[in-house]
């Protein structure tokens, strides 16, 4: 019978003893709990998302030229052609837009901002996460980000030249026109910035103010034009119809349980044909939740502590560059934030600013944007009214308990649209699925 050493067990009891120590004392990492709630939260979309009944989801995306040229109906029609042509599944490739969109975002995002912010703020509910947690994946928000952040991409390229302008300017116009043609928002946030970024080309070619401003003008004039198209073409009843009927036709390769049957449209295809869209009447600006949250001052809140945790710790450099950027392209986005859908708003104006932000830091210096910050009258004050967190641990706390619900504000879609909700939504979903039959 073998002899145990009792030294070496107790050597060996007190290395284990002592890694998990180490394990239970090491730091929650937020990095690796967004990245969980990514992956599991993009099935949780899909599968949410998986019938034309969906209207506002993958509705948006089936809106097409069946009843001839509309705004926001280039993908719709790129979507009718292939099902018809291959008898593919129109849900099947509003999934693979979608994800496809993402995954792409993602890599931008990490590829220009992985630098200048936080790892948990990109992966976080305000940037990455958003359309995840709030069940706007499948929607044309991550795709046109994409498109704008491939603009960018561009300009990076003419101003490391490693393209000529011509090619650069017929990228930019091609990305910009589609992202037009797939939704019409992006001529009131994306091209105010890419003029402002074509200007300062210019000029650092010691080009004068006005001639600079007319040549940023004149290079984006395909662009302009699809947007002036789609505000004329914004659709009636009759072309909504056409666009139902057209997917009435594929109903055998287009799940639904009930409303592709329906004689009239539903949705985003119907919404087409309204004659205004969905605003905020008074009614909305004075309605509360719970007889305590007041709407309008929830969201003011939200985009209050949304710029806090866009510009960051405290002592680190480029907060007033960051605060800058920011609040220029909220200027972009306000006409924006009088529709229904803020939360989507916040996720477009966040993560476009970070784009821009991070492209403008790189090749025209923090030194430039903030010389362009000091030309604003009371922009000196902004630090005091908006600052920084002062410490990445109350950091991190805001940005976990912080929620954003994608469209009207209320209690119960605050607390699940921030990750711990978000996290027990996914909890109950997969338990749902795997053990409930």
């Amino acid at each position: 019978m073998p002899i145990i050493n009792i030294r070496q067990f107790n050597i060996k009891s007190f290395k284990k003893n002592f890694s998990l120590h180490i394990l239970f004392k090491r730091k929650f990492s937020f990095e690796i709990f967004f990245t969980v709630l990514i992956i599991l939260g993009i099935p949780l979309n899909l599968y949410k998302n998986r019938f034309y009944d969906n209207s506002w989801t993958v509705g948006e995306w089936l809106i097409s030229y069946a009843g001839g040229f509309v705004r926001r109906g280039l993908p719709g029609e790129l979507i009718h052609f292939i099902s018809t042509h291959y008898s593919l599944s129109p849900i099947l490739l509003v999934w693979i837009f979608s994800v496809l969109s993402l995954v792409c975002l993602i890599l931008l995002i990490l590829y220009f901002c992985k630098n200048s912010f936080e790892k948990s703020f990109l992966l976080s509910q305000l940037i990455i996460l958003a359309p995840i947690s709030e069940d706007f994946l499948v929607r044309k928000d991550t795709l046109i980000v994409f498109l704008y952040g491939l603009c960018l991409l561009m300009l990076k390229f003419l101003c490391k030249k490693s393209i000529g302008r011509i090619t650069c300017f017929l990228g930019i116009n091609l990305f910009s026109i589609i992202a037009t043609l797939s939704h019409e928002s992006y001529g009131i946030w994306a091209l105010p910035s890419l003029i402002f970024i074509l200007y300062l080309y210019e000029r650092s070619n010691k080009t004068n103010r006005i001639k600079s401003f007319f040549l940023a003008l004149f290079n984006l004039i395909p662009a302009l034009l699809s947007f002036l198209l789609c505000w004329v073409f914004k659709g009636d009843i009759n072309q909504s119809q056409s666009i139902h009927q057209s997917w009435q036709a594929l109903s055998h390769i287009l799940p639904s349980t009930g409303s592709l049957k329906a004689l009239e449209p539903s949705g985003a295809i119907a919404a087409i044909g309204y004659e205004s869209s969905r605003v905020y009447s008074n009614t909305l600006i004075s309605q509360f939740n719970l007889l305590v949250f007041w709407h309008p001052g929830m969201w003011l809140l939200t985009i209050f502590l949304t710029i806090r945790l866009f510009i960051g710790i405290n002592k680190k450099p480029n907060q007033d560059a960051k605060r800058f950027v920011l609040c220029y392209q909220l200027i972009a986005f306000l006409p924006m934030f009088l529709f229904v859908d803020i939360g989507r708003w916040i996720f477009m104006w966040l993560s476009s600013s970070a784009l821009l932000f991070s492209f403008l830091k790189n090749f025209f210096g923090i030194n430039l944007i903030i010389q362009n910050a000091l030309r604003l009258k009371g922009s000196r004050f902004l630090p005091k009214l908006i600052p920084g967190f002062n410490s990445l641990n109350n950091y991190n706390t805001f940005l976990l308990f912080l929620g954003i619900p994608h469209c009207c504000w209320s209690l119960g879609r605050y607390l699940i649209s921030n990750p711990i909700g978000f996290s027990i939504k996914n909890l109950i979903f997969y338990f749902k699925l795997f053990f409930i039959k």
